[in-house]
């Protein structure tokens, strides 16, 4: 028995080993293949069907349409099964459009393999793309045109197979041309541009057409080969026709993409093109889609086999960031201000008053839909000084552009937290949260904050198991208190992100998980500030900063809602101009203070002991009611503890509760 049970260990092992080692070289078959160093038709699918197996939960395979020559053309989408169930913002990625130009294949197999590979691993950022999008891989558009590439020396077909010339080399329907904004049919069977019967008469383009009036996709990418270009529409005009804002997203990307030439095919590849994909699926459905031409001008169509890597890994962040902006995409930005006799709704519930200053945190979302989830969760380190404790009170009064007040909490960590709540942020918008500190956790005037900021997408049905990635910031320097109110804003641009569960021991995993945990809040009706803390704040000064007159003289107006990329002063010269503190008035306010604070914790102290009594008489009586239904620990020792004895047996419920969390 021994030795079979070690004969197995082995044959596990082994296994194992294996089944790493092919996870971790499936991207020499990329560069390895028997089409000039592609993958062939047959050795792409097994790839796809290894994927699908290793990665039955985030990977489905799906039947959308079948090409000319009736083999099926099929969709592989990418999402866990949870985030599939919030029907994320969805994502459309295509190639083999065009049969000779297979540097978009491996770019599309390179991006889900590596993201497969991250996800595994537990990379935040693959993490939050596979809980939060869903992403739609058609590697075989064409695969007609494809398979016979590999049995030519030449391989330069480029449409589907109908017989539409004498030539079978140069007929069949240009796949690209065949899609129904500015159709055209100038092009005969033979050319190149051949655009077919009638709109969609292809198979192929009608499978494409059906998947993008079935799903919402926000943002398409059909991969194109070759000359590290970007089109997008309207390719059929000779002139940009585009919406202002959509003009912006187009820039927004191409910026990202790097490529000197970006913009429709006149600007491009320097011709018009009708009837393509990319003008039916904006037009049609308003999808921002584009065609990346991947692959350098020295390559070719079919770029030499040491080219092949370098062009899928270099395209990889470009993917990752269409991916990412087709939902919520963060940027975030500071603005340190002096109060002014500011009092926001609520403030009556910080119990130490109103702080000197405020600090301001513009959340934009950059993205082509709004956040998820029923609200936005924030949480900063740095904000409060540390060693604060704010106990279960509010800490800070968070007030939104609308004039909406609610309340943030300290979480208490090695450095103190602060979480609060944001509504949900709509597409291509932006809210400004003024944050009106409790004047007690309000760090020194003079002392450098360094901020970090987590923001999540914060789901009222997630469990403690859902892993939830955020887009995180920082450390950044809050810059100094600008009475000027100089626009907006000093921007943070070292976003990463981070898990609420599990991952690395990074710091941002613990504002992360304070963030995805935030739950909104709201203050009693009316509220005002108590006596004491009224004269702490007209006349108690935190150390170093300026006097509240000296605020009210040098009062500067509401802050406007600033461009993107503004930029504050950090330094103010009005700030020396300002008179110092009165230490004898600060000391004498700190002991009427203390003296009121010591009166209500006596009076609080006794109902506190009058209420515990209370509790205590109330549960002896209901031990002693309850007694003879409770079976002991003992009676169930000889068999497995039952659902029943769980509910039934209080010190089993502990045990359980343990067993919960180690598993």
């Amino acid at each position: 028995h021994f030795e079979a049970s070690l004969m197995a260990s082995w044959v596990s092992s082994l296994l194992l080993l294996a089944s790493v080692a092919a996870s971790s070289d499936w991207t020499q078959r990329l560069d390895h293949g028997r089409v000039q160093g592609f993958p062939s038709y047959e050795e792409a699918n097994q790839l796809l069907e290894e994927f699908l197996q290793q990665n039955p939960g985030e990977l489905v395979k799906q039947h959308i349409g079948q090409s000319y020559e009736k083999r099926p053309i099929y969709a592989y989408v990418l999402g866990t099964k949870n985030g599939r169930l919030r029907k994320p913002p969805q994502v459309l990625l295509t190639s083999l459009t065009h049969a000779r130009e297979p540097a978009g294949l491996t770019v599309l197999l390179y991006f889900l393999g590596h993201l497969l590979d991250l996800y595994q691993q537990r990379d935040p950022q693959a993490v939050y793309v596979l809980e939060a999008r869903e992403i739609w891989f058609v590697p075989f558009v064409n695969p007609d045109g494809y398979i016979a590439n590999k049995g030519l020396r030449s391989k330069v077909i480029r449409k589907n197979r109908r017989h539409t010339c004498s030539s079978s080399v140069n007929g069949g329907v240009d796949i690209n041309r065949n899609f129904g904004t500015h159709w055209s049919n100038e092009f005969g069977g033979c050319d190149e541009e051949h655009g077919g019967s009638q709109p969609f008469s292809e198979p192929e383009t009608q499978a494409l057409k059906k998947i993008c009036e079935e799903n919402s996709f926000k943002a398409a990418m059909n991969f194109h080969a070759f000359g590290s270009m970007l089109t997008h529409p309207y390719n059929w005009a000779k002139s940009d026709l585009l919406t202002n804002d959509d003009q912006l997203v187009y820039r927004e990307i191409a910026k990202v993409f790097g490529w000197p030439k970006f913009g429709p095919a006149i600007r491009t590849v320097g011709y018009t093109a009708s009837g393509e994909s990319d003008d039916w699926m904006y037009d049609a459905r308003h999808i921002i889609s584009m065609s990346p031409e991947v692959g350098p001008e020295s390559g070719g169509f079919w770029p030499r086999r040491e080219m092949i890597a370098g062009i899928d890994s270099r395209n990889f962040p470009r993917n990752m960031y269409v991916a990412l902006k087709a939902g919520m995409q963060v940027s975030l930005g500071l603005q340190h201000s002096p109060r002014s006799g500011e009092s926001p709704p609520g403030s009556g519930n910080l119990p130490g008053g109103l702080p000197q200053n405020i600090f301001s945190l513009r959340i934009a979302n950059q993205g082509l839909s709004g956040s998820m989830g029923d609200s936005v969760g924030i949480a900063i380190r740095g904000a409060v000084q540390a060693g604060s404790n704010a106990g279960e009170g509010p800490a800070a009064v968070l007030l939104s552009e609308a004039g909406k007040s609610s309340p943030a909490f300290v979480k208490q960590s090695q450095q103190p937290i602060l979480v609060g709540t944001l509504g949900p942020l709509q597409r291509r918008s932006a809210e400004t949260l003024k944050i009106f500190l409790d004047r007690t956790l309000e760090p020194a005037a003079g002392i450098k904050r360094t901020l970090e900021v987590c923001v999540a997408e914060v789901y009222s049905t997630a469990t403690s198991s859902t892993p939830i990635a955020c887009h995180c910031f920082g450390p950044d320097e809050l810059p100094p208190v600008d009475s000027a109110a100089k626009p907006f804003l000093h921007s943070v641009t070292h976003e990463s992100f981070a898990l609420s569960t599990g991952g690395s021991s990074d710091t941002h995993n613990t504002l992360c998980e304070a963030a995805a945990t935030a739950r909104a809040g709201s203050f009693p009706a009316a509220t005002s500030p108590p006596a004491a803390s009224i004269a702490a704040s007209a006349t108690t000064p935190a150390p170093g900063a300026t006097t509240q007159a000296a605020f009210h003289e040098n009062s500067a107006p509401a802050l406007p809602l600033p461009s993107a990329g503004a930029t504050v002063s950090r330094s103010s010269p009005e700030l020396a101009k300002l008179p110092q503190a009165n230490p004898e008035a600060a000391v004498s306010a700190a002991k009427v203070k203390a003296s009121l604070d010591a009166q209500v914790a006596d009076n609080a102290m006794g109902t506190w002991v009058l209420l515990a009594m209370g509790i205590t008489a109330m549960s002896m009586g209901i031990c002693l009611l309850t007694q003879g239904f409770v079976k002991t620990r003992s009676s169930v020792a000889k068999r497995a503890p039952s659902v029943m004895d769980f509910e039934r047996i209080p010190g089993l419920q502990v045990s359980r509760e343990v067993q919960e969390e180690s598993d």
